[in-house]
């Protein structure tokens, strides 16, 4: 693993007029190509939260002080069944002329043009990570008024594709014990391509899909494919 993994943003919304001003939970993830940047995240986890675009605070870095600035948002229409999982995608692109402007560190974005593998290319049994910010290992420090967000590694095990269309399965095996899921939703799942690069081995992280809901219970959690992100991302730049 590497600097790839702070692609991976916790979720966190601002409140005027309260005493705590930063709140909220779940996982998120930044994504590009040669055109823009997006933000990417479940729908669920700002509907879950009763947080809006707005009052999103998605800073680009760990030891970043100024939150994204955001210019469009994009949403799927869901219907009414569970078969459409997939469409549990929000989005929101990033206005790169204002943080040019303003912002305090570079931008880490994983690339879909390059760094990403159709989850419908996966075989049963591979190995795979998924990247997030799972509630329970977060914490408010109330003298410093932040929200301490740990990001987690967690080594999972692809079983195949799932009931809903265009989404899959996986079994979350590794060392940290979690009691729940609880703010893993929008996590990214990366898959780890191996290659050959000036004689050494190396791994590159392959974007496969991002995370939507599990049960810490049965260590099973579905996930969307890539493909359908990077299907909104090309829809939206087709009709710009």
């Amino acid at each position: 693993m590497g600097q790839f993994e702070e692609a991976c943003r916790p979720v966190i919304f601002e409140q005027e007029h309260a005493n705590f001003s930063y709140w909220g939970k779940g996982s998120s993830f930044l994504i590009a190509n040669s055109n823009s940047y997006y933000w990417v995240t479940a729908s669920h986890v700002l509907v879950n939260m009763g947080g809006c675009a707005q009052s999103l605070r998605i800073f680009p870095l760990d030891n970043s002080k100024i939150s994204l600035p955001f210019n469009e948002q994009y949403t799927v229409n869901k219907g009414a069944t569970d078969d459409e999982d997939y469409k549990d995608v929000f989005m929101l692109r990033i206005d790169l002329k204002e943080f040019d402007s303003y912002g305090d560190t570079p931008l880490v974005a994983q690339d879909i043009e390059q760094g990403i593998i159709p989850a419908e290319h996966l075989k049963p049994d591979d190995e795979l990570w998924v990247i997030g910010y799972p509630s329970e290992r977060n914490f408010i420090d109330y003298d410093s008024n932040e929200i301490k967000n740990t990001r987690s590694v967690l080594r999972a095990i692809y079983r195949g594709r799932s009931v809903s269309d265009h989404c899959h399965e996986l079994t979350i095996e590794t060392s940290i014990k979690l009691k729940s899921y609880d703010g893993l939703s929008g996590s990214p799942v990366f898959y780890m391509k191996h290659a050959i690069h000036n004689g050494e081995a190396v791994r590159y992280p392959m974007l496969v899909g991002m995370l939507l809901r599990g049960t810490a219970s049965s260590g099973i959690a579905h996930f969307v494919g890539s493909k359908v992100i990077v299907d909104i991302v090309n829809l939206v730049e087709k009709n710009a």
